[in-house]
């Protein structure tokens, strides 16, 4: 699955950058490797250094523009919507900031502790930054104009999941505009890596399975988190911030894609 995804990525974009976790089985490592595409490893599990390795090692290419999204959401993306994908980074080209969310219906297809604890923060967020309407910021997609890229990644202080918080304000407070869109593309991967369960029990019957107190607890208390992160950035204060709403259908087919590097 990665070697044929990752061909297909690196047809969309100029260069791939994937960091992993120390946990990852150095087989998958050799294999990014072998495919041209491995970032390297931080040395401790957190997200913040993680994240933070995979703009820079993106910005080091020399890239317009960068775009980042988790790997395993990336794979899901190019392998069951390629066109919308395509249509996103085409309309990155026009823009200096872009966020990147999910549709409603691409966002009801993770597991309810996620969904609930999510829809309160991007409420929260969209409050904070006086925007009227649902914004998604929490996938994290965002494909940003090289400098904006870089004074995120200079300003970024966050160690764990209080980057899913911090990231959003930064964009907000460094680009002062932003671009939004939302796509059908980044439903909920976690069940590719489950397809027997997935097979076996039905998905939704499977997703219920996550439905538990201890995954509510931990849902809650990554949600903490992530408020602290946004609230380390943005302080008491609000924020005005310009959004333009996008629409990938707006797109034109024309154009390349060949100034982006994803993380």
């Amino acid at each position: 699955m990665i070697r044929r995804h990752v061909a297909a990525l690196r047809r969309l974009y100029a260069a791939v950058a994937v960091t992993t976790s120390p946990p990852t089985h150095p087989s998958v490592n050799a294999l990014l490797a072998e495919l041209g595409v491995y970032a390297g490893t931080p040395q401790t599990n957190t997200r913040g250094p993680l994240y933070r390795l995979a703009m820079r090692r993106a910005l080091a290419t020399g890239a317009a523009r960068v775009h980042y999204l988790d790997f395993d959401r990336a794979l899901h993306w190019i392998a069951t919507r390629p066109r919308e994908l395509a249509a996103i980074l085409r309309l990155a080209e026009r823009q200096d900031a872009l966020v990147v969310g999910r549709t409603v219906a691409a966002h009801r297809t993770h597991h309810r502790p996620l969904l609930e604890t999510e829809r309160t923060l991007n409420a929260r967020f969209a409050s904070r930054l006086r925007l009227h309407g649902r914004v998604d910021f929490l996938v994290p997609s965002f494909a940003l104009e090289r400098t904006i890229a870089m004074t995120l990644v200079r300003r970024s202080r966050a160690r764990d999941g209080a980057i899913y918080g911090e990231w959003p304000a930064l964009v907000a407070t460094i680009a002062g505009s932003l671009a939004y869109v939302e796509c059908r593309g980044l439903e909920w991967e976690t069940p590719d890596r489950h397809r027997a369960d997935v097979r076996r029990l039905g998905l939704a019957a499977w997703r219920r399975t996550l439905d538990t107190p201890d995954e509510w607890r931990a849902r809650q208390a990554l949600a903490a988190d992530i408020a602290r992160g946004f609230d380390a950035v943005a302080g008491r204060r609000s924020l005005l911030l310009d959004l333009s709403r996008l629409r990938t259908a707006n797109v034109s087919n024309r154009g390349s894609n060949r100034r982006h590097e994803r993380e």
